[in-house]
C-alpha cells in the first residue's frame, strides 16, 4: 500500500509540475487593478508617462477584444489568447520581471509557447506579440497589425493556420508547424483560425 501511495503522490506531483510550466504565474493569478500594474512598471524604473503609454495600449486592445489584464504588460483576451506588450525602450515583448532581455532577438521565440500560433506587427518578431492556441475559432488579430509583421506556427502535430480577410474571406493557409515567417504581410488579414 505504501508503494502505491507514493506512486500516486509522485504522479500527482509530476502533474502539478507540468501544469505549472504551461501557464505563467501572471496568467494564473487574479487580475490586479491597472494602477498596481502601473506601479510595477514605475518600480522597474520606467517613468509615469511610459507606464501610462503602456497601459493605454492594453486598454485599447481590451476595449476591442475584451478580456482582462494579468500582468504589467500582458492581457488575456475574451477568447483566451494572450497579448504581450514590449516594455518601454524594448524591441521584443516579454513579461515584466521574467528575466528576459527585450532587446535580444531570441526573446520572442520563448514567448511563442508550444501548441500555439503567434504573431507580431513588426518584422523579425518585434513589437506586441499575440499567442493563440484555440482550435477552429476565428481569432481577430489586434488592430496594430496593419502591414509587415511576422509569425510563428508552433502548434502540435504539423497543424496549420488559416488567414482570413475582412468579411471572413479566405486568404491563405500557413505552412505546417513548426514554421517561422520573419517577413509576413498582415495588411489584408483580419482573423486567423488554427486548424487543429
Amino acid at each position: 500500500m505504501r508503494l502505491r501511495t507514493s506512486s500516486l503522490l509522485g504522479a500527482a506531483l509530476l502533474s502539478l509540475l507540468a501544469a505549472a510550466t504551461v501557464a505563467s504565474p501572471a496568467d494564473a493569478s487574479p487580475a490586479a487593478a491597472p494602477s498596481s500594474f502601473a506601479a510595477q512598471v514605475r518600480a522597474a524604473g520606467f517613468s509615469a508617462a511610459q507606464a501610462r503609454q503602456l497601459q493605454g495600449a492594453m486598454d485599447r486592445d481590451l476595449a476591442t477584444l475584451g478580456g482582462r489584464q494579468v500582468a504589467a504588460n500582458r492581457i488575456i483576451t475574451a477568447d483566451r489568447s494572450t497579448i504581450t506588450y514590449p516594455l518601454p525602450g524594448e524591441k521584443y515583448a516579454h513579461v515584466l520581471g521574467d528575466g528576459l532581455n527585450g532587446n535580444d532577438p531570441r526573446t520572442p521565440l520563448v514567448l511563442c509557447s508550444y501548441g500555439a500560433f503567434c504573431g507580431w506587427p513588426g518584422y523579425n518578431y518585434s513589437g506586441t506579440g499575440f499567442t493563440h492556441a484555440s482550435c477552429g475559432d476565428l481569432y481577430e488579430i489586434p488592430d496594430n497589425f496593419k502591414t509587415g509583421g511576422s509569425w510563428i506556427n508552433n502548434q502540435t502535430h504539423n497543424y496549420t493556420t488559416t488567414f482570413w480577410g475582412k468579411g471572413n474571406v479566405y486568404l491563405s493557409i500557413s505552412h505546417a508547424a513548426y514554421f517561422r515567417e520573419p517577413h509576413a504581410n498582415w495588411y489584408p488579414v483580419w482573423y486567423i483560425s488554427n486548424n487543429c
